[in-house]
């Protein structure tokens, strides 16, 4: 009698899982759309459509972290543990995405961020971590770069709160690094700056120096403003009727384009750097992008789109670099060694800090109520390697920064 042959039973494959955490109900909930939507087309353009490695589905698990640090730590809890998940994108939110960033360690899985924040590629760096982002750093040098070609006399007008002095910090120290001269209040701590209490809403008291400099050596060519928080419409209204536009060059960093519509009408004129714009960068990754974004939700992509374009982007290109490996062993390597064309141009992981080198823009407000969002006028491109901020590595890590 012969013996029957058994069949073996198929293996079933199983996916890359990638876990997002998203900030969707918390207050950049807009942000957090841009975000997923530009990871989704990110991994159908580095995919060539077909969202699968070697074999293998990518499967994206989003969970909502809510801008809240114990929230989104338990979302990547139930990421790492539950859903084992090989790649963490961790969110916008400064603090959850440090605390991320740890569980990330603790797991030994890579995990990129979204943040501007500069601590997790900084002071809070681990090997695990890896950015998609530009950090704070990046702008502040950028900002730096463009306004001292603008002119050498500067003044700041901040927000009286620890984001509003932070902001003003890092343009002192980087516009005083190219030679620029505050006319008021220069010392580190001061920082150039007029700091103004959340609860003001009479502005001009505070514009005198700039429209009525009281010596030639107070004349102003450059007013920074850095605002986040309520009430700067208003500011940029008063300073608009006070002629502070008309006095010097009012700079700021420039926003996404709901904000630019709703926000700066009355800030025609004003200059800063952007991140990104869709009309800025001139090549086929972003056409795509741009044609793409515009067929699935009837709407140019937006400020943080790119940034989640660019994560899925840093995603694929390491796991196809390292052959489909998921471990962190295998891919952190494969991250530190990254450079690749995107939406912006050239991107270049430091292998020293993880920071992602990058394009940023200079540019003009010339309206804000273009139908198609066309509100910014380009001055000139800020190069990724102009604008690379020191290595800022502490403790352990910090002979990272001069390894060759």
């Amino acid at each position: 009698m012969q013996t029957p042959t058994l069949s073996p039973t198929p293996t079933e494959i199983k996916p890359i899982k990638i876990g997002v955490l998203s900030d969707q109900s918390s207050a950049l909930r807009d942000y957090a759309l841009m975000l997923e939507n530009g990871f989704a087309l990110g991994l159908d353009y580095a995919t060539d459509g077909k969202n699968s490695m070697n074999g293998r589905a990518l499967q994206v698990i989003v969970k909502d972290s809510a801008g809240k640090n114990d929230v989104g730590a338990q979302a990547a809890r139930d990421l790492i543990e539950k859903e084992q998940v090989d790649i963490l994108i961790a969110p916008p939110t400064a603090s959850v995405a440090l605390a991320v960033s740890d569980l990330a360690r603790q797991a030994k899985k890579v995990v990129i961020h979204t943040t501007a924040s500069p601590e997790v590629t900084g002071k809070q760096f681990n090997p695990y971590a890896f950015r998609a982002s530009r950090a704070t750093t990046q702008d502040a040098l950028a900002m730096a770069i463009a306004l001292t070609r603008t002119g050498r006399s500067f003044t700041q007008i901040a927000l009286d709160n620890p984001i509003g002095q932070a902001a003003a910090a890092a343009f002192y120290g980087a516009i005083k690094a190219r030679g620029g001269r505050f006319v008021i209040n220069d010392t580190p701590d001061k920082a150039g700056t007029t700091f103004i209490p959340a609860q003001v809403r009479d502005f001009p008291p505070y514009f005198q120096v700039i429209v009525n400099p009281p010596l030639p050596e107070y004349k102003v060519d450059v007013v920074i403003v850095s605002w986040a928080g309520t009430g700067f419409v208003s500011l940029y209204g008063q300073m608009q009727q006070a002629g502070v536009f008309k006095a010097a060059t009012v700079a700021a960093l420039i926003p996404d384009n709901q904000s630019l519509k709703s926000g700066f009408g009355s800030a025609i004129g004003l200059v800063g750097v952007t991140n990104y714009h869709y009309t800025l960068p001139q090549n086929k990754v972003n056409d795509w992008l741009v044609e793409k974004h515009k067929q699935k939700f009837n709407t140019p992509p937006d400020l943080y789109t790119e940034t989640g374009f660019t994560a899925a982007q840093m995603a694929v290109a390491a796991l196809k670099a390292a052959n489909g490996d998921t471990s962190a062993d295998t891919l952190i390597p494969a991250l530190e060694k990254l450079s690749f064309d995107g939406v912006k141009g050239n991107y270049t992981v430091r292998a020293s800090d993880h920071i992602l080198l990058q394009p940023l823009y200079f540019v003009k407000i010339a309206n804000t109520n273009s139908a198609d969002f066309k509100f910014l006028t380009p001055m000139f491109e800020i190069k990724s390697d102009e604008s690379a901020p020191p290595c800022a590595l502490e403790g352990e890590y910090k002979n990272r920064c001069t390894a060759k």
